[in-house]
């Protein structure tokens, strides 16, 4: 191997200097801040003296330029100039310079690759990977030797590093095992990538080993190889050291060819201490002694083909507990030891999901072993590495007695979800981050199908309509949203698609897909797909083309029909008209503000049309479900005469809005009051949800969608309550300083109020029964219900003395109402708390209530927490200031507390992060006024809101929607709100 140093004096590296800096000297440079410089005595004298004298220097150019300042304003004339209000930022100075792509070196040179994807001159076989973390000294080194193919003649190899101390590195070809010459090297950081100038060309298919040394930091930054902490019940710290790769983010734990169709097969060896374990994607294979410190080498099997974002490895000190499942594979959870007896539902779920899926995607799970293991550190929920699946602890753990039914829950939806990319993620992956939703879209919908097999009474199904499908829906119809299959480049663009339309709107697509196909011809081409293309990569074309195979006799072109889902943004509103027993239908696209929308529209292959599968029921057979396809164009149909109405995409299965006239929505509002029940759950949501929508785009009167809601005096099942009160919760933030929000409370408290003494607060009934409790007792304290709001203060105090006294799923509510009307020492009771439980769900909702106070000097105290890591963890940062944001009283604190600490978000987001758009997004679109909208503007347009680029375009649309809204509707909203109160 050559040394950095030694071909440095040789001359092919003299001008890099960071490859040869020792990491520890650059580590005390950066952790050692308070070290400051300080001279000598005699270097302090000769100080002295040279101040002296530059003093009067100054003194005399001061003189002299304030005489001529005297002389040029006796002879300048008055100027008429522009007024220009104070506080006001032209375009002009808000508005960034275009960012100019430069490719330049670490030393100033010219760096000779010029783009951003790496050449496809050689592609990876395998990786043989060293790590030697040291956790207390907080850096880690290793060694990687990567095995690459030669696939067009080249002089020069590029691969990505990201934070990397590169120290050796050497090139050899396995033809004749010499060593290949190297010229150069260069980084460039911006790009992250890593450039080898070889001294003769490499042909093709020659095989060649690329051998380099490295070493970097290892801290608590949540991306990369880094450090995490937890707490033991007697104070004690303990440290881990664990990665979390996707998307963009191995190349800050190894050098590599970080890109997702470059699979391949990895080798780990990872150094240990005694009272450490570590853990890979594959299972152990030996373990030796490393040095004469008595330091243990893990050396792990070989794993199988995959991407570089799909590796994982962490060394931890955590228990665990295992099952196997009917085929052999062996399944645990690890966690700390004492969290781990909260890991047995997370253990039974997923081997019942394990099992399950086997058999629903017809391919074997191919790994010998499943690791599911909780970080205490976790920016996402999960993340679904081959083998090895790392947690944030609150989507693991559950403990029955603390926990809630909504923590059950989660922890079953996301192991369903992780489980699911197993097979689509990791088996077959998607070629490029374009097509991000094949991976994240799959997930999104079998999560609720694997959540469902863990438990039947979660009655999964019948949320998705809520929880995915409609709010998919309505970040889709923002002018700012984007296609599920987007282009993207750089980590910013990609971690700005890991949002609602990837995972929600790619799971919703393929649910109409399903609903189009049935389930069986459905299942046959995931099963096709999985199998042509395991172990490799895939775009969205291979997925259409699978099920098109499958499915040989099937009168559907699904290449055509899905493209205008997946390759334009935005859904169509369908608007029935009825002339007798014909139905016009024409389509439009869904803009919830198009009076605003940009002048230039992104343009669409398809024009902003789409084939729509159009579903029918009718009074006159509410069970039948007629189809009509709208083939891009309007159609027309027929219907039984005498009718009394017609409900459209029956089941909302097809991802799409329905408008109709006037009479018809007046006889849809007639039945629901007459007999809702005429109308499944899901249908009933999709009628209120659709209405509201419509009202906000201007295509309905506010009346008619308010109307829809007197039935819900009659209305028990969770979903459409759930449409209903999200919906009303709109129109609730836009007025609730106005004079009419009295009239508001007072008509949403009539309209409760059967649910609310029906359900009382108690913890029993459905799984869906005891969430609508838990909206319905929240709505009531927040409406000033006094009874409601008693109960849930004396409830609190009890808890104060007693904190075992309390119903698992009355928490949140009781968390709330205890620290929104009561005493900074209720506040404090919920921190200390949070500060000492060791169940994770129950530092989650102590975080949460905390949030609500309406005293102004404490929410400003926690937003300070926020930032502080030995109070809230950096995980956990934008969902404090989130939450305070969506406190009326915290609105503004947490809007200027961003803007006062941009620099230090800016700085831990930077790179790539989706915390950096939720917490845009939970700050900024809020308000609803034209001197908010400015401020946000131009705040924004001096910045570079790196990955939140896109939140901050959709939350500027949003304040802009919000202002509209008040302009075209408080005056009938107001209206019908008087006449409806008492």
């Amino acid at each position: 191997m050559q040394s950095l140093k030694h071909r440095r004096k040789r001359g092919a590296s003299s001008t890099i200097q960071m490859e040869e800096r020792s990491l520890i000297d650059e580590g005390d440079t950066i952790l050692n801040k308070k070290a400051v410089y300080e001279p000598s005595g005699s270097q302090r004298c000769r100080q002295l003296v040279c101040s002296r004298s530059w003093a009067v220097t100054i003194l005399i150019v001061m003189g002299l330029f304030l005489i001529l300042i005297a002389i040029i304003a006796s002879f300048a004339r008055p100027q008429t100039l522009p007024c220009t209000p104070l506080n006001t930022v032209t375009e002009a100075a808000t508005t960034p310079a275009p960012k100019v792509q430069t490719y330049i070196a670490t030393n100033g040179k010219d760096f000779p690759w010029k783009d951003i994807r790496l050449p496809k001159n050689l592609i990876p076989e395998s990786y043989d990977i060293l790590i030697h973390p040291n956790i207390s000294q907080s850096y880690f080194k290793g060694r990687v030797i990567m095995k690459v193919r030669v696939i067009s003649q080249t002089d020069f190899v590029v691969f990505h590093i990201k934070n990397l101390n590169v120290t050796h590195f050497d090139v050899k070809s396995l033809k004749d095992g010499e060593p290949i010459h190297t010229t150069e090297y260069l980084e460039y950081k911006e790009g992250q990538q890593f450039y080898i100038k070889l001294g003769r060309s490499l042909e093709v298919d020659e095989q060649v080993e690329v051998t380099v040394k490295f070493e970097a930091l290892l801290v608590n930054k949540l991306v990369g190889f880094y450090k995490s902490s937890y707490k033991l019940s007697t104070g004690e710290e303990r440290h881990i050291a664990t990665t979390h790769f996707e998307p963009t983010d191995a190349r800050g734990a190894f050098p590599c060819f970080d890109e997702p169709q470059l699979k391949a097969n990895f080798t780990l060896n990872i150094v240990r201490d005694k009272q450490h374990i570590s853990l890979f994607n594959m299972p152990l294979k030996k373990t030796e002694v490393y040095d004469n410190t008595g330091l243990l080498l893990d050396n792990y099997d070989t794993s199988v083909k995959m991407s570089t974002y799909l590796v994982a490895f962490v060394v931890c000190d955590f228990a665990n507990i295992s099952k196997t499942t009917s085929d052999g594979v062996k399944v645990s959870v690890y966690a700390p030891s004492e969290l781990i007896s909260q890991a047995d539902f997370a253990l039974d779920g997923a081997v019942s999901v394990l099992e399950y899926y086997n058999s629903f995607f017809g391919v074997k799970y191919p790994l010998p072993k499943q690791d599911l293991i909780a970080i205490p550190d976790f920016a996402a929920g999960a993340m679904e590495n081959w083998g090895l699946i790392t947690y944030r602890m609150t989507a693991i753990l559950y403990d029955p007695k603390v926990s809630s039914l909504g923590n059950k829950q989660w922890v079953a939806t996301v192991v369903a979800h992780e489980l699911a990319h197993q097979w689509f993620g990791n088996l077959v992956t998607m070629e490029w981050w374009d097509d991000l939703w094949l991976n994240e879209g799959f997930a999104s919908y079998v999560e609720y199908i694997g959540a469902d097999q863990i438990n039947p009474d979660f009655h999964m199904h019948d949320q998705f309509v809520t929880e995915d499908f409609l709010t998919s829906m309505y970040l889709d119809s923002m002018s700012n949203s984007h296609p599920v299959h987007v282009p993207v480049d750089n980590p910013d663009e990609i971690n700005e698609i890991f949002d609602k339309i990837s995972y929600s709107k790619g799971g919703s697509v393929l649910r109409m897909l399903r609903s189009i196909l049935g389930q069986s011809k459905f299942k046959a081409g995931l099963t096709h797909y999985l199998t042509i293309h395991k172990y490799s990569n895939a775009r969205t074309d291979d997925l259409w083309m699978a099920l098109q195979d499958a499915n040989p006799k099937l009168h559907v072109n699904i290449k055509a029909v899905m493209d205008t889902w997946t390759k334009q943004m935005g859904y169509p509103v369908v608007t029935v008209k009825q002339t007798g027993t014909l139905l016009s239908l024409t389509q439009d696209r869904f803009l919830l503000n198009a009076a605003h929308t940009n002048d230039v529209v992104p343009s669409s292959p398809f024009k902003y049309k789409w084939y729509i599968p159009l579903t029918l029921l009718t009074s006159a057979d509410n069970e039948t479900h007629q189809l009509t396809w709208m083939n891009m164009t309007s159609a027309e149909t027929t219907v039984p005469p005498n009718i009394k109405w017609i409900k459209a995409n029956s089941g909302m299965n097809g991802f799409y809005r329905v408008n109709y006239d006037t009479a018809n929505w007046k006889h849809l509002i007639r039945q629901l009051m007459d007999n809702h029940k005429v109308f499944s759950a899901a249908d009933r949501a999709g009628l209120i949800d659709d209405a509201f929508n419509l009202a906000r785009a201007g295509l309905v009167s506010q009346k008619i969608a308010l109307d829809l809601t007197l039935y819900l005096v009659k209305e028990v099942e969770y979903v459409p309550w759930k449409a209903a009160l999200d919906n009303l919760a709109y129109i609730e933030s836009r007025i609730i300083y106005k004079e009419v929000y009295t009239n508001f409370k007072a008509y949403m408290l009539k309209l409760i109020m059967n649910r609310l003494t029906a359900l009382q607060w108690t913890d029993s009934g459905s799984h869906l029964e005891m969430f609508l409790r838990g909206h319905i007792l929240m709505w009531a304290v927040k409406l000033g219900n006094q009874p409601s709001i008693e109960k849930g203060k004396q409830l609190f105090q009890q808890w104060v003395h007693d904190h075992a006294s309390i119903d698992p799923n009355l928490k949140t509510v009781i968390y709330m109402t205890g620290v929104k009307y009561g005493t900074e020492e209720d506040w404090r009771e919920c921190l200390k708390v949070y500060e000492e439980t060791h169940v994770p769900s129950e530092k989650q909702k102590m975080l949460m209530s905390m949030s609500y106070s309406r005293d102004t000097r404490l929410l400003n105290q926690y937003l300070g927490f926020s930032l502080n890591t030995s109070k809230v963890r950096s995980q956990d940062t934008e969902t404090v200031i989130n939450s305070i944001a969506a406190n009326p009283s915290g609105q503004l604190l947490a809007w200027r507390f961003v803007q006062q600490n941009w620099d230090t978000f800016s700085e831990r987001y930077k790179g790539g992060s989706f915390g950096m758009s939720r917490l845009i997004k939970g700050v900024a679109s809020h308000f609803s006024t034209q001197f908010d909208y400015d401020e946000v503007k131009a705040f924004f347009a001096k910045r570079d809101a790196g990955s939140g680029t896109r939140a901050v375009k959709q939350s500027l649309e949003k304040i802009q929607m919000n202002i509209d809204w008040l302009e075209r509707n408080e005056a009938e909203v107001t209206d019908w709100l008087n006449k409806h109160s008492s």
